[in-house]
């Protein structure tokens, strides 16, 4: 593979991946989907993986299939923009797919509405998972997915303008960022860092820095408090009065300048995660991948820090009839090898921490670097409203950004609109 971090090889980890998946996911479970009807059992995936990516997972699936000749998998792509709204139509209508591919933030609202199987008989190996993930799994006292993939987003920095304008690392803290990115930047077209000003999501990072928050445990909205004013104030003024970051307030293209610019050599840093990393790779910048750095989110004056967890876990509807074939092709897609090979055909992080100790992925500098990433992560709500924040939160933050709103104004009404979200 072409600018791939770290020497993995494909046939390699497939070798170690046919070796190892054969036993994984229960045995019994599958003795008893055999019993369930006569002949394989059918069961239908839903997987909201692009094109692209769908090329590793099949080869996954195919090796389930000569494994497990008593199941077949009818995998279907769904864009991940239809999925959400999808899956709870077709659930509710009573034709639900076996396995869907839920986005985090869907689980505890999919559970909530009785559309999915608890897994609390199923998933027994929940300890080697990281946290983070393991948390969007549970709500109300069950768990309800396995995690598949996760992520982050990450400080991305050009290593060579870093070190020309004397910056021999990383900044750490908000206050080394401020000051390496005003040393990049010139004000017109050249910029320490390039923010993200449409998507609230690009501005979690500030608002927890600066000892802020969204929503808590017991449901108490912290995005007004005055940690969170404070970190979209600060981010503000980088743009404004710093001049470190262009007025970019283009919601249909914004992620693509961000990332042109970074690419191009306009921008010294951003925010953006592991999905990312082919798309980067590929500028005139990064034609030397060891040129891109990546970085934990600097922290704030108090020390706290924050990454928004994301990621993917599989799920199995309710009214599915085959769950246990279903769930011994969730075992298999989740095991430590399998998540190691989505890892290098696909640059996703894995969520077992099984899979972080392979020897192939240690030597990946990509997954090793975002795993210090991880280790920083929040959650976002773990809530069944939690896939519904952003709905309010996206227009009150490009109002504070097109400067129609103050900080406090915006985020005040983002806490009002959740208030009613939450039914407060």
């Amino acid at each position: 593979m072409k600018r791939v971090f770290g020497i993995l090889t494909a046939a390699v980890l497939f070798s170690i991946l046919l070796a190892a998946c054969g036993g994984s996911g229960g045995s019994e479970a599958t003795e008893t989907a055999g019993q369930q009807q006569d002949g394989p059992v059918t069961v239908t995936f839903w997987t909201t993986v692009r094109e692209s990516e769908a090329v590793a997972l099949k080869e996954i699936i195919d090796e389930f299939e000569r494994q497990n000749k008593e199941i077949k998998v009818n995998m279907q792509l769904v864009p991940f923009g239809e999925a959400q709204n999808k899956f709870r139509a077709a659930a509710q209508a009573g034709n639900g797919p076996d396995v869907l591919r839920s986005e985090v933030a869907w689980t505890p609202e999919f559970a909530k509405l009785g559309l999915l199987e608890p897994l609390d008989d199923y998933f027994q190996d929940q300890d080697d998972f990281l946290d983070a993930p393991l948390n969007y799994s549970k709500w109300n006292g069950r768990v309800w997915s396995v995690p598949e993939v996760t992520d982050a987003l990450a400080l991305l920095y050009n290593k060579k303008m870093l070190a020309g304008a004397g910056f021999a690392s990383a900044p750490k803290t908000m206050e080394e960022f401020a000051q390496a990115a005003k040393a990049l930047s010139n004000g017109t077209d050249k910029w320490g860092f390039y923010l993200r000003q449409t998507e609230a999501y690009f501005s979690l990072p500030f608002v927890w820095a600066f000892g802020g928050g969204l929503i808590d445990e017991q449901k108490q909205i912290l995005i007004n408090t005055p940690g969170a004013v404070e970190g979209v104030e600060f981010a503000l003024k980088l743009r404004d009065v710093d001049r470190v970051s262009p007025r970019d307030l283009d919601a249909a293209n914004s992620y693509q300048n961000m990332n042109e610019a970074f690419k191009n050599g306009s921008a010294a840093m951003i925010f953006n995660g592991p999905w990312a990393m082919t798309d980067i790779l590929s500028g005139e910048q990064f034609q030397d991948p060891t040129n891109l750095g990546i970085a934990p989110i600097p922290a704030g004056p108090g020390g706290q820090t924050g990454s928004p967890v994301g990621g993917h876990s599989l799920a199995i509807y309710a009214g599915s009839p085959v769950k246990d074939a279903a769930y011994k092709l969730i075992a298999f897609l989740t095991s430590a090898e399998s998540q190691a090979f989505l890892a290098s055909k696909n640059g996703t992080l894995p969520t077992r921490r099984s899979a972080y100790d392979m020897p192939e992925l240690k030597e990946n500098r990509m997954i090793s670097d975002f795993q210090a990433v991880m280790e920083a992560a929040k959650n976002r709500p773990v809530i069944p409203e939690g896939g519904q924040i952003f709905a309010a939160f996206d227009p009150e933050i490009q109002a504070i950004y097109k400067g129609e709103k103050k900080p406090r104004e915006g985020l005040d009404a983002v806490a009002q609109a959740w208030r009613t979200l939450l039914g407060q």
